[in-house]
């Protein structure tokens, strides 16, 4: 008798609109509930000194010193970083994931249907709001094929040396001293959306963690082993968490069943009067983003 899909049994269940799902069981990294049972404070030491500090400013961080970094009892590899982000550094990037990175040479899924489509943020209201509700996609540098998931060392476009800095910063923080960025999924999800289960297997290099950035509305994250058989976790990531997923927990099961409204934008939104960041408050009220960056191959010695 083959052994039940408990990951696929609680995806059906998180994901199911009637009746909706008890959350009692989702950690939340925001109060108590829950995290206590699963998972161990590791504090940073502040040893990258106030050169680090300077670049945490920059980035729209908060002094790495005060970050606030959860370790999975059971599934290791699995860091959770609570929302370290600034107000204003979460408008940063969130600006530059609706305004910048879609753009050429970036690849989109609008490609496969339109042509020429470039510049969304400088359209016409109803065009801008009807090509933002199909973005759902974005690559950077090494470009994923949806299709082999495989990488084609040929097809490699322009990395943003923002994000660049912002993910080796962030890994150094960490403990990774040799990360490399190279390419970086960015997911725009609508509030009906859901990130199907699976895991991330098609970089030639498994020692290297893959960092991933939430903005915006809330989802829920389920995390297991390389099993489905085995029962996942269920957390909440609300915007400005970060996971990072590194060693056994690299190629591990996991994906967003659900994505939860909430009222996030004392996270992100500083309030100042800024035309083209209305437009974009009012987007994220119904939307999450996703970046995924991943180093592709080996580095070099």
């Amino acid at each position: 008798m083959a052994e039940k899909d408990l990951f696929k049994e609680d995806f059906k269940y998180y994901k199911r609109k009637q009746p909706q799902p008890n959350l009692c069981n989702v950690i939340d990294f925001d109060t108590d509930h829950q995290k206590d049972l699963f998972l161990l404070n590791k504090p940073f030491s502040g040893v990258l000194g106030k050169t680090a500090c300077e670049l945490c400013e920059k980035l729209g961080l908060r002094d790495h010193t005060t970050w606030e970094q959860y370790l999975l009892k059971d599934i290791s590899g699995f860091i959770f970083l609570r929302n370290p982000f600034l107000v204003t550094g979460q408008k940063m990037w969130i600006q530059r994931c609706l305004q910048i990175y879609p753009r050429k040479p970036s690849i989109t899924n609008l490609d496969l249907h339109y042509k020429n489509i470039d510049d969304i943020w400088s359209m016409p209201n109803n065009e801008k709001t009807n090509y933002l509700s199909k973005l759902c996609w974005v690559t950077l540098g090494y470009h994923h094929n949806w299709d082999t998931k495989v990488y084609d060392p040929k097809h490699k476009s322009y990395f943003p040396p923002c994000l660049k800095e912002l993910a080796q910063h962030i890994a150094l923080c960490l403990g990774f001293n040799r990360y490399e960025p190279e390419a970086a999924i960015l997911n725009f999800y609508n509030l009906k959306s859901s990130l199907g289960i699976h895991n991330d297997h098609s970089e030639d290099d498994y020692d290297a963690p893959i960092l991933s950035f939430s903005f915006g509305q809330t989802g829920i994250f389920l995390i297991g082993t390389q099993n489905k058989v085995d029962k996942p976790l269920a957390m909440f990531l609300k915007s400005g968490d970060i996971i990072v997923m590194s060693g056994l927990c690299r190629l591990a099961y996991h994906a967003v069943p659900r994505i939860i409204v909430e009222d996030t934008s004392c996270r992100y939104d500083d309030s100042e009067a800024d035309e083209m960041w209305s437009s974009g408050r009012e987007y994220m009220k119904r939307a999450r983003i996703n970046i995924s960056v991943r180093q592709v191959y080996k580095a070099k010695r």
